[in-house]
């Protein structure tokens, strides 16, 4: 039974996933993902026709000419999810991008749980306790909420195995040589869902290390320093299996990093006990409350709550004498500091400043938002809670039915809603895409301008329903105006419908610039293109819930330079 223990804990937390998130799409896993917004999952879906076709050899794997033309897009600096992509390729070939991305959406908290239930359980010798770790940190606000819309952010179920390969490779329980290579696979793993993960895994990584050689007893640290070559090997032979992403990376820049702000991501300290509307208990209640914090819904991953800060420190108490809690919890404090960024902040605004411009310079960090850091203290917040429930030589019943009982409230507080339209989108896509009528006469390598526009509409989607075929003008790899096209106004009013001065003459100066010979416009959101579209010349069709605009480059060309 004890073999065949993690397998049924996998998939108990699997139903469990199931249940909680993933009941709302089981009735149309091709028509709508869990979460509740579209754009970021049209650009995942996206992403895993991309890593389709690179496999086939039609496309290029980092630096891409399909959107942002003519200039391209490099693709090492999107969060494209290459790792996952490429494992679960023959699912998206066989049914779609949207039941890819949903395997892989209620499959992330069941991962995350059950890795950090493998670490939990290989440090206490508990299963119960370390099951109830693993929910801790696979349930989790951070969990849950980035399941919501950022699945690269969501699938960090890697980041508790590496953890558990080094403190194997500390206590010898694994041999030094098969440790570094399962750590290399791993740490490129993670590489390979988001760099970004990878890079503050390292710095919160060196921080845990450098606390166990300072915190830890002599024999310890002789320990560590035997193993840290190990280490060191492991993560040299990580990044030179996935050198080809750090090389498209830093041989050429990225197209939007001076558009990014990790100063506006920072996790609000009341974050920490005042819940969002992800979660059941006293989400709603307290709405008006978590409106005031900083960023978006699916930045705000922070919620511990009273009962489950309880938790933790009860399980510091209980082994309080052992050095290694202590490892845990200063990594732990050291992250929560390391999320909030430039300041502290409360309800929104400013206080004191944090010391985050330490770490913020370091390569691949200056773009991370402090926020996010926040997955370390849960994982450091699951170990305590583990260690809370576990049981030890004359531990009295009445005393661990007590903290069991204490624990099944802190859990019961992290429920997630219930709220069907918070777990579910549909994407409704129109019949003349989804058959590819609409797209049918469109040839290989054109341009085309999807209407609405980026995030605002499902271009991506389309796009990849089409297998890539065509190029496209614009597109959403992040939400932002592409460097080249930033002396068109036109694309300006594309995000926020304010017409340019001369609308007529600036869509042809667009048009001209991308070379776009189609346009195509949802038809349930026609916007108010229509007319300039007509004026600049294009020839109108409608087909399935499509309204196609035809136009010959070469006139639109001579219009541009003949006026």
């Amino acid at each position: 039974m004890r073999r065949l223990e993690p397998l049924l804990v996998l998939l108990g937390y699997a139903v469990s996933s199931v249940v909680l998130i993933g009941r709302f799409v089981l009735r149309a896993p091709h028509d709508a993902v869990v979460g509740s917004f579209g754009a970021d999952q049209g650009f995942f879906a996206w992403s895993l026709v991309h890593w389709v076709e690179v496999l086939a050899g039609n496309q290029a794997p980092f630096l891409t000419d399909r959107i942002d033309a003519p200039m391209g897009f490099n693709l090492a600096w999107a969060t494209t999810i290459p790792g996952p992509a490429l494992l679960l390729a023959p699912l998206t070939a066989l049914a779609g991008p949207l039941v890819t991305y949903n395997v892989l959406a209620i499959l992330a908290p069941a991962l995350a749980a059950w890795s950090a239930y493998l670490l939990c359980r290989h440090i206490t010798q508990d299963s119960l306790a370390a099951i109830i770790g693993g929910w801790i940190f696979g349930f989790s606000s951070y969990v849950l909420g980035e399941t919501l819309n950022h699945l690269n952010l969501a699938l960090v179920a890697v980041l508790p195995l590496i953890v558990l390969v080094v403190i194997r490779l500390v206590d010898q329980s694994l041999r030094p040589r098969r440790g570094a290579v399962t750590l290399a696979g791993l740490i490129a793993l993670q590489f390979l869902i988001f760099t970004e993960v990878a890079a503050t895994a390292t710095v919160i990584g060196c921080i845990a290390l450098l606390a166990a050689i300072v915190i830890g007893p002599s024999e310890l640290r002789l320990r560590i320093v035997r193993v840290l070559p190990w280490i060191a090997a492991g993560y040299a032979l990580a990044i030179a299996l996935v050198s080809p992403l750090l090389i498209a990376a830093f041989l050429h820049p990225n197209p939007i990093d001076d558009r990014i702000r990790p100063d506006l991501y920072p996790l609000d300290l009341k974050n920490l006990v005042v819940p969002t509307v992800i979660t059941w208990v006293g989400g709603a209640r307290f709405q008006a409350d978590s409106l005031q914090f900083v960023g978006n819904l699916t930045e705000q991953l922070a919620y511990l709550g009273p009962v489950l800060i309880l938790v933790a420190l009860g399980g510091i108490w209980r082994w309080r004498y052992e050095r290694f809690v202590w490892v845990v919890v200063f990594t732990t404090v050291a992250a929560i500091v390391l999320s909030f960024g430039e300041h502290l902040t409360i309800s929104g605004d400013p206080w004191w400043s944090m010391p985050w411009q330490v770490v913020a310079r370091l390569p691949l960090i200056q773009l991370a938002l402090p926020t996010r850091i926040v997955v370390y203290v849960w994982l450091g917040i699951a170990l305590l809670g583990s260690l809370f429930v576990t049981r030890r030589r004359g531990d009295l019943l009445p005393w661990f039915v007590a903290r069991l009982g204490l624990v099944v409230v802190a859990l019961i507080c992290l429920l997630p809603t219930p709220r069907a339209e918070l777990w579910r989108t549909d994407l409704q896509t129109p019949a003349g895409i989804e058959s590819g009528v609409a797209t049918a006469v469109i040839p290989p390598d054109a341009v085309v301008l999807i209407l609405p526009y980026s995030f605002r509409g499902n271009g991506m989607y389309w796009q990849s329903l089409a297998t890539m075929r065509y190029r496209m003008a614009g597109g959403y790899s992040a939400a932002a105006i592409p460097l080249g096209y930033s002396e068109y106004p036109v694309v300006a009013w594309f995000y926020n419908d304010q017409l340019p001065a001369n609308p007529r003459q600036e869509l042809l100066r667009y048009l001209a610039f991308t070379g776009t010979s189609w346009v195509l416009v949802d038809a349930r959101a026609p916007g108010p293109w229509a007319q300039f579209l007509r004026e600049a010349g294009g020839v109108r069709s409608e087909v399935g819930g499509v309204v196609r605009y035809r136009f010959d480059p070469a006139v639109v060309r001579a219009q541009v330079h003949g006026a």
